[in-house]
C-alpha cells in the first residue's frame, strides 16, 4: 500500500510562546488552549490523501493477556504502516499502580473518559475509528475489523506542524483540516500525545517482565475534553474549506522522553461516533 505522510513539517522554536486563556492545572502538565496558528503548512496534494485508521487499544500493566494483544498490534502495524495510528490507553483496575514493581501510573484523565464512554469492562480490547462498540472488540477480532474499514471514504485531510520549546517544556500542536467533501455535521478535532519505547514492568501470562517495551502509550490530551474541541465554531464544513486549530501542552512533571513522542490529531464526528481522519507526527 502506498504510504504518503501529509504531516511533514516540524518546527523547533527557542522563544517562549505567548499564552492566552483557559489554563487547566494538573500536577503533571498544563493545557493551554485557544492558541493562534502562526505556522505555515505545506501545499496539500489532495490526490495523495488516503483515509487513515485510528485504533484505541485498552491495556494495562497488570493484564496477563495484553502482551498477546500487543503482538497482534505489531503485526497490524507492519502490514498497514503509517495508515494505522494506534493509541494505547491504560485503563481499568489492571492499569492501576500495584505494589513496588507496578508502581508506575500510565493512566490519564482522557484515557479514563474514553474508556468509560465505550463501557470498557475487560482488557485487552480495542475500538476502531471510535465507532460505538460497547465493551470494545476482542483481540481476535482486531484484524478483521481493521480490514473492513472503508478506505475509499476520504472526507478530509489533516496536516500537523509541531513546535517545541525545550527550555520551557512546551509543545504546541498546530493542525490544518482540509475538507475534501461537504460534511453535514459539526466536527471535533482532538490532539493527543503518545510515547513509544517506555520501559516499565508488564505482566505476561504467569511471568513479570521487568523491562517491557510499552509503545504508542497515551500520555496526555491537549484538551480537557477527551474527544477534542469543536472545529469552525460548530458550523458546517464545506468542500475545499481549510480550518486550523492549535493547542499547547506544558509538561511540568510528566515523565517522558520527547524523542519518542508524537502528536496524534483526530477529526471526529461525535454525532455518529466516527473518526473521519487521523494523523500522527513526531514532536522532534
Amino acid at each position: 500500500m502506498k504510504k504518503i505522510t501529509l504531516a511533514i513539517s516540524t518546527v523547533v522554536i527557542s522563544a517562549v510562546m505567548l499564552f492566552s486563556c483557559d489554563k487547566i492545572e494538573d500536577d503533571r502538565y498544563h493545557i493551554i488552549q485557544k492558541e493562534d496558528v502562526t505556522v505555515e503548512f505545506p501545499v496539500l496534494d489532495k490526490n495523495s490523501v488516503y483515509r487513515k485508521i485510528l485504533l484505541d487499544e485498552f491495556t494495562g500493566h497488570m493484564c496477563t493477556n495484553c502482551p498477546a494483544g500487543h503482538a497482534i498490534l505489531n503485526d497490524l502495524h507492519s502490514r498497514y504502516g503509517d495508515t494505522l495510528v494506534i493509541m494505547g490507553i491504560h485503563y481499568g483496575a489492571l492499569a492501576k499502580p500495584f505494589g513496588s514493581t507496578f508502581s508506575y501510573d500510565f493512566r490519564t484523565e482522557a484515557g479514563n473518559a474514553i474508556g468509560d464512554y465505550f463501557n470498557i469492562d475487560g482488557i485487552p480490547v480495542a475500538v476502531v475509528n471510535r465507532e460505538l462498540k460497547s465493551g470494545g472488540w476482542q483481540r481476535e477480532q482486531w484484524s478483521s475489523v481493521v480490514a473492513n474499514v472503508d478506505r475509499t471514504d476520504v472526507s478530509a485531510a489533516i496536516q500537523i506542524v509541531n513546535q517545541y520549546d525545550p527550555e520551557n517544556k512546551i509543545v504546541k500542536a498546530n493542525a490544518k483540516v482540509t475538507m475534501l467533501t461537504d460534511y453535514p455535521h459539526p466536527l471535533q478535532l482532538a490532539f493527543y500525545m503518545i510515547e513509544d519505547n517506555v520501559i516499565k514492568p508488564q505482566k505476561n501470562g504467569t511471568q513479570t517482565v521487568t523491562e517491557y517495551t510499552h509503545n504508542h502509550v497515551l500520555r496526555a490530551s491537549f484538551s480537557p475534553k477527551p474527544f477534542g474541541e469543536i472545529l469552525n465554531n460548530g458550523e458546517i464544513l464545506l468542500k475545499d474549506g481549510e480550518y486550523t486549530m492549535a493547542s499547547v501542552l506544558k509538561f511540568d512533571n510528566l515523565d517522558l522522553n520527547l524523542d519518542n513522542c508524537s502528536v496524534v490529531a483526530v477529526l471526529y464526528d461525535k454525532a455518529n461516533d466516527l473518526v473521519l481522519q487521523v494523523e500522527s507526527l513526531k514532536i522532534k
